[in-house]
C-alpha cells in the first residue's frame, strides 16, 4: 500500500507546507473514518464534528471543497480501509496569532486494522487535563494519548481518567457501561473526545432497541461495578470489554451483542 497517493488540498501526492500551523502548533483537526465499498457510511457525523471543532479553533471550512477532496481520493484508493482527514488552520499568521487564512486539507489511506478479541482494560496512571474549551473536539494534539499509551503492554487497552479521577474514555474510543439503571457514558464537558460512534449509538442504536442511555460523571468504582462494558470508535465499531486489571469478576456481553447486531444491521461494515 506504500504507493497509494496522499492528497494535499485535492492534489495527489501533494507537498506539505513547512509553515503549516498544524505542524507548528497542532492548530488543526482530524477525522479517522471507516471506508466501506468505496463510501464513508458515517460521513455526515464526521462532518458535523469537524464543523464543531472548526468553530472552536477558528478554521474556515467549505463542505463542497472538502467532500470533493474526499471523493477524488477514495476513487484512487481500495474500496475498504481507513481514511484519515486532517484539516489545519493553514500557513498564515505570525507565531501564535492566526490571520484567518484558508485551511489546508490532507487525506491519507491505511488498511483496516486486524480484528481484536474481547478487550482487557488497564487504568492508566496518566490523567487527562481538564479544558472545557477543547473538550469534545478531535484536535491534532494527542500527546495525552501518546503518554498514556507508553504505560500499556500489547495485550491491554487503556482506560483514561481526568485529574479529578473521573472516568473519561478509552485510549482510542469512548466507553459505555451498563448499570442497574441502564447504559451510561461519561460526561465529556471538561475533557475527552466526543466520538462519532458514541453519538451514533446514542442517537440511533440505543433508541431503536429501547435501551435507556445517558451521560453521567462516572467513577472508577462505577466501572468496576458495571454489568457490561464496551469501547467504541468509528473504525472498529463496538468492542466488548470482559476484564479490567484490579477487578476479579468477568463482565457479561449479553446486551452488547444485541447492540452489535443492530449496528451491523444498519451499517454492515461493522458486522463481526
Amino acid at each position: 500500500m506504500t504507493d497509494l497517493p496522499v492528497f494535499v488540498n485535492g492534489a495527489a501526492d501533494g507537498t506539505l507546507n513547512a509553515a503549516d500551523r498544524g505542524l507548528h502548533y497542532g492548530h488543526g483537526l482530524f477525522e479517522t473514518m471507516r471506508l466501506c465499498g468505496g463510501t464513508l457510511p458515517l460521513w455526515d457525523w464526521h462532518w458535523s464534528r469537524l464543523c464543531r471543532g472548526a468553530v472552536a479553533l477558528s478554521i474556515s471550512l467549505d463542505r463542497e471543497t472538502v467532500w470533493d477532496d474526499v471523493r477524488r481520493a477514495c476513487g484512487r484508493w481500495p474500496a475498504d480501509g481507513v481514511v484519515k482527514l486532517i484539516v489545519t488552520a493553514g500557513s498564515g499568521g505570525t507565531a501564535y496569532r492566526h490571520d484567518g487564512g484558508p485551511c489546508n486539507r490532507y487525506l491519507f489511506y491505511r488498511p483496516l486494522p486486524a480484528p481484536r478479541d474481547l478487550i482487557h482494560l488497564r487504568v492508566c496512571d496518566y490523567r487527562l487535563p481538564i479544558n472545557p474549551r477543547l473538550a469534545g473536539i478531535k484536535h491534532l494534539n494527542r500527546l495525552d494519548q501518546v503518554l498514556a499509551a507508553r504505560e500499556l503492554p500489547p495485550d491491554r487497552d487503556g482506560l483514561l481518567l481526568d485529574t479529578e479521577a473521573r472516568v473519561i474514555e478509552g485510549l482510542a474510543g469512548n466507553i459505555f457501561v451498563r448499570t442497574a439503571e441502564g447504559w451510561l457514558t461519561p460526561d465529556l464537558h471538561g475533557t475527552g473526545v466526543r466520538g462519532v460512534m458514541r453519538d451514533y449509538l446514542c442517537a440511533e442504536i440505543f433508541p431503536a432497541l429501547g435501551l435507556p442511555v445517558g451521560e453521567a460523571s462516572l467513577s472508577l468504582a462505577d466501572v468496576h461495578a458495571a454489568r457490561e462494558l464496551f469501547l467504541c470508535n468509528a473504525v472498529r465499531g463496538i468492542q466488548a470489554v470482559t476484564a479490567i486489571d484490579g477487578s476479579e469478576h468477568l463482565l457479561a456481553v449479553d446486551e452488547i451483542l444485541r447492540i452489535q447486531v443492530e449496528l451491523a444491521r444498519r451499517l454492515p461494515c461493522f458486522a463481526a
